[in-house]
């Protein structure tokens, strides 16, 4: 006990040499230095860093990380792509997409500037609408491929099909809650909501309507983050069909890109 005594009294205090505020982590930062106390090396002067806070940082985003990653591990499969996308859909890619007009051109080269310039941190929308069958889903659903290729992670659904998901949640049986479901929702980088407005929704009483409430919680949580909505309906009708305040919350930071022509599908008939 003595000897750590002796220790502690005999060691040194650090000289500060100087300070300034760290530009990473904005903490004061003091330069100090010190006689190392024992050792092979005592008695040499080391430098070191006191009030930086970078490593625990750079330590807790990683923790975050990780924990977003595990959490998006254990819930991913609550989609299966292989069986909530169309079979049709499955094979689409930009290359086996080939446009029949000048609009539909430009269409696609919007989605494919989209995959080029994607940064998850900085959230666009797209707003891809037009008549049937021009290639909405198909070019969505290939910029999701796209992105995924790229280490991004995306999920292509059907706006249905998603409601059918939540509405699974609720049998007591469900492995899985809504809040799992709406959780890996919100986290994705891109999602696409397909087939917008193709949903059911109760006409005899639209201010308390299940369909809308979970449309604008899915949309909501969406902010900040890349989103990708498909439809076949004009504004008027789409503002109809989600109501004013999911369509405001849709267009918010949103591109829209026309897609109309004669049905794509039919193209060989």
């Amino acid at each position: 006990m003595k000897d750590l005594q002796d220790l502690m009294e005999n060691t040194p205090s650090p000289m500060i040499l100087s300070t300034y505020v760290c530009e990473t982590c904005e903490e004061i930062v003091k330069v100090a230095e010190m006689a190392i106390a024992g050792g092979p090396d005592k008695g040499k002067m080391e430098r070191f860093y006191m009030g930086c806070k970078c490593e625990d940082l750079v330590l807790a985003k990683r923790v975050i990380e990780n924990d977003r990653k595990a959490r998006m591990n254990r819930t991913k499969d609550i989609f299966d792509q292989n069986s909530l996308v169309n079979q049709s859909l499955l094979k689409a890619t930009f290359e086996n997409y080939i446009p029949p007009s000048a609009e539909l051109n430009t269409a696609k080269q919007s989605l494919v500037s989209f995959v080029n310039e994607f940064n998850p941190k900085k959230g666009k929308n797209l707003l891809l609408v037009g008549t049937y069958g021009t290639g909405k889903s198909h070019l969505s659903y290939a910029t999701a491929k796209s992105l995924i290729a790229n280490g991004h992670s995306a999920l292509f659904l059907s706006v249905p099909k998603l409601l059918t998901k939540i509405k699974d949640t609720y049998n007591p049986n469900s492995k899985f809650s809504e809040n799992d479901l709406l959780e890996y929702v919100a986290m994705v980088d891109l999602l696409v909501l397909d087939d917008l407005g193709a949903e059911y929704t109760n006409v005899k009483n639209s201010s308390d309507n299940w369909t809308t409430t979970k449309l604008f919680e899915v949309i909501d949580s969406r902010a900040g983050k890349h989103t990708i909505y498909t439809t076949n309906l004009s504004s008027v009708e789409l503002e109809s069909k989600v109501n004013a305040r999911n369509f405001s919350r849709i267009m918010d930071n949103t591109d829209v890109v026309p897609m109309n022509g004669r049905d794509y599908r039919k193209k060989s008939f």
